[in-house]
């Protein structure tokens, strides 16, 4: 997305954009998101304040979309010692069985946790220590996918995962013996918006496509697709009239439906400008 981003056209070809985490906040400091007519986006009054909050001062360019936690899904019935912690994860006995997400930023943040640094540190000598424990935890990934890294749990390949909720929220529709487990040392939480490109060619569609999206009756579908954590309540109410079964399944999983308490203890990855080399390099290494 960035790349596509930053050719520096006169012209931008994309109308909206999808952009997470700290990357949100690397297309506002380079100039490449427009700042947003509130005035035009009358349907942002269905989302709920409070959790549209950790967004922070990037709804000046954002609409909230989705957000969630990457936490560790494991089979509980192939899992014999489940793990409470991110450090669990070293565990002789995972070997060739746990799936990650292909993002430097979660992988290397997890081992940094464990090491009692932030998520966000550029210090160099922790940033070596993590890149040093995550060599010694190769041997336990077999694949890293940020494609669909449910498809391996669900097929049997892999038994325990680094992941997004609303992967493992789906891998236990499939398999009703898979379980979410908050680390002790922090989940890494994220968030999702939708963006207008400062170039982008049809702003106004732009605007209009935001409102259709945020409409209760539309956004609904996501609980069904895309089940992470929903900061539309005009979406849970449609839900909750329309399609009960939908909304009492979102609402009773803390996978999905996060608890307050869980974003609270959790971890931002944040902008880190040009540090984030820093974590390039690491990921490029630990991958060889």
């Amino acid at each position: 997305l960035y790349t596509k981003m930053s050719f520096g056209e006169s012209v931008n070809p994309y109308d909206v954009v999808h952009p997470s985490d700290y990357m949100i906040d690397v297309l506002i400091r380079e100039g490449l998101l427009q700042k947003l007519d509130s005035g035009k986006l009358e349907n942002m009054k269905n989302l709920d304040g409070g959790l549209i909050s950790a967004y922070g001062s990037t709804l000046d360019f954002i609409v909230p979309y989705q957000m969630g936690t990457q936490a560790i899904v494991y089979n509980s019935e192939t899992v014999t010692n489940p793990p409470t912690s991110w450090a669990d994860l070293w565990s002789p006995e995972y070997k060739g069985r746990i799936v990650a997400v292909d993002d430097n930023r979660v992988v290397i943040g997890m081992a940094l946790l464990t090491l009692g640094y932030d998520v966000n540190t550029t210090d160099e000598a922790q940033l070596e220590e993590a890149k040093q424990k995550l060599i010694e935890l190769m041997p336990n990934i077999r694949v890293f996918d940020s494609d669909s890294p449910k498809t391996p749990l669900v097929a049997g390949d892999v038994d325990l995962g680094i992941v997004w909720n609303g992967e493992a929220f789906l891998a236990k529709q499939e398999n009703a013996a898979f379980e979410y487990a908050f680390p002790k040392e922090g989940s890494i939480i994220f968030f999702d918006g939708m963006g207008i490109p400062t170039n982008a060619p049809h702003p106004d569609i732009s605007y209009a496509w935001f409102n259709y999206m945020m409409q209760g009756d539309v956004f609904w579908l996501t609980l069904v697709d895309y089940p992470y954590t929903i900061p539309n309540q005009a979406a849970l109410d449609f839900a909750k009239a329309n399609h009960a079964e939908v909304y009492e399944a979102y609402m009773a999983s803390p996978i999905t439906n996060t608890p307050a308490d869980i974003f609270a203890q959790g971890h931002k990855v944040e902008d880190l400008g040009n540090a984030l080399s820093l974590y390039d390099q690491i990921w490029t290494e630990i991958k060889e």
